[in-house]
């Protein structure tokens, strides 16, 4: 809901600056890029952090709210440990993808004491996949709507 708020008042003010109606579109474009361009920068940075991570196995022991995070996440026992993974966990097949005592391949950031599950791993994947296709494109929609390409 701000979010419309800020658009517009930016676009008002544009307009009674003397901008011509034409480039309010462009203007939510360039937002638009920008905001891809971010989530972008997100999957980069969870891509570098799996990067930087070592192979383990442990079970999976329960699913809950870890101390720092806003989300439920799945918590797997790692070296007497209770890791919780990186990424939010799945709600819609829980029963299926987290069970109980299942010992898991994860990838385990010892310097925040967080895993990455097979789950996140195809959701770093995936998005850097997507979010970086639809950045792409949405640049080169840009350029040809403002006559650049």
């Amino acid at each position: 809901m701000e979010v419309l708020v800020i658009v517009a008042v930016v676009v008002a003010l544009a307009l009674c600056l003397g901008a011509d109606i034409a480039i309010v579109p462009i203007m939510l474009m360039v937002l638009l890029v920008l905001l891809l361009l971010l989530i972008f920068g997100f999957f980069i940075y969870s891509a570098v952090r799996l990067a930087k991570t070592k192979s383990v196995k442990g079970p999976f022991v329960r699913i809950g709210r870890a101390e720092d995070k806003k989300f439920d996440t799945a918590f797997y026992r790692i070296n007497d440990r209770e890791c919780s993974n990186a990424f939010p966990c799945e709600i819609v097949m829980r029963s299926k993808l987290y069970i109980p005592d299942k010992v898991c391949r994860l990838r385990y950031d010892s310097r925040r004491n967080e895993v990455f599950d097979l789950n996140a791993v195809c959701c770093i994947v995936l998005g850097l996949v997507l979010s970086g296709v639809s950045a792409v494109m949405m640049i080169l929609f840009l350029l040809t709507v403002i006559g650049l390409n």
